[in-house]
Formats: C-alpha cells, sequence, structure tokens
C-alpha cells in the first residue's frame, strides 16, 4: 500500500510539472501591451477601489469627467434647429393652368397637399376638356419660393409648377411636359378649395 502511495505522488509531481499543464488555467499579465490601455476605465477604477488617496483621486476623476464630457456631448455651436417654415400649404388647393399656345385652354387641377417641414407631397385629379386625370405631387417649399411637378403617369405627362405666395394665393407659371419634351407652358394660379 506504501509502495501505491508513493507511485500516486509520483505520479501527480510529473504530471503538474510537465510543460503541457504549467500554463494551463493561468492568466499572464504583461506591463509592455497596451491593448486594453484605458485612462477613463483605470481613473474610475481607482476611484472605486480605493488605490489612490482622496486627492489623487479627485484628480483623476475631473481628468476623467472633463475627457467624458468633451467626447459625449457636442458643443453649444454645432446643435443645428431647423425652423419651421413660413408659409402653411396642406389643404385642398384648386389650381388653374392657362396655357400661352394658340389653344389657349384652362386645365383645372384639384389637388390635397399634404406638407412635412419644407416637403411637399399630394394627390388629386387634372380636367383637361370633358376628362379627369388621376395626378400625384411631390415638391418643396422655401421662404416664399413654391416648386411642385405633378405627374399624370396615364396620360404620362408632367407639369413642372414654380409658383410664389402672394395674400393666401399661388401665383407663377407653369410648364408641361410630354414624353420628356415641353408640350406647352402658361401662367398658374391657385387657391385654396372650402369643398
Amino acid at each position: 500500500m506504501r509502495m501505491k502511495s508513493i507511485l500516486s505522488l509520483a505520479l501527480i509531481l510529473i504530471i503538474l510539472a510537465s510543460p503541457a499543464w504549467a500554463g494551463c488555467g493561468r492568466w499572464v499579465v504583461r506591463d509592455n501591451t497596451d491593448f486594453l490601455a484605458d485612462p477613463l476605465f483605470d481613473a474610475a477604477m481607482e476611484s472605486s477601489t480605493g488605490i489612490n488617496d482622496s486627492a489623487g483621486s479627485q484628480e483623476s476623476q475631473s481628468a476623467a469627467n472633463q475627457t467624458e464630457n468633451s467626447s459625449t456631448f457636442p458643443a453649444p455651436e454645432t446643435v443645428v434647429q431647423k425652423k419651421d417654415p413660413i408659409i402653411d400649404l396642406a389643404g385642398k388647393w384648386r389650381m388653374s393652368l392657362i396655357g400661352g399656345g394658340s389653344e389657349a385652354a384652362t386645365k383645372i387641377m384639384d389637388m390635397i397637399l399634404i406638407q412635412s417641414g419644407d416637403r411637399l407631397q399630394g394627390y388629386g385629379s387634372i380636367a383637361d376638356g370633358d376628362s379627369d386625370a388621376l395626378a400625384t405631387a411631390t415638391g418643396a417649399l422655401s421662404e416664399d419660393e413654391i416648386s411642385l411637378e405633378v405627374k399624370v403617369n396615364s396620360q404620362q405627362k408632367d407639369y413642372l409648377l414654380d409658383l410664389v405666395h402672394e395674400d393666401g394665393r399661388l401665383q407663377g407659371s407653369y410648364e408641361l411636359y410630354q414624353a420628356e419634351r415641353l408640350a406647352e407652358s402658361g401662367n398658374a394660379t391657385a387657391r385654396r378649395s372650402e369643398s
């Protein structure tokens, strides 16, 4: 029995002394690597564990706060506030397009515009003679100018309107493009529709 205990002890010592098992399960800390260097984390650890005296931890905490504040919060000058547009164009509009050609026929557009900031979207219909066609609109506005593109997909027509807001009405000009060619141009006026 004594021989078995000595033999068992010798095997355990050989296994523990073996190079393959010597470093297993241990973390080796090296001072010359900086892949985990983080001054903010180190300052927080020092202040929470009490490694430094109170004066040193206060200095490191104030340095950490300055670094954290400068990288987290933008300077007040960089904050940009978007102004709301002056004109509110949301709602129903009746637009009259009077062509300047020899066939000076008036086209009527009844559009519902939806406004989001300085962007416009809408839908409605265009009455051209005896027919009505469905149309969609997109556009943009600045302080006093409105640009609107109205598409009639069934007829492959695009109306480009450049308008100005004056006393609750819109006035300006339009261009009609058919198959990407300028077909006609003229004056455009618009007013809010009650119905």
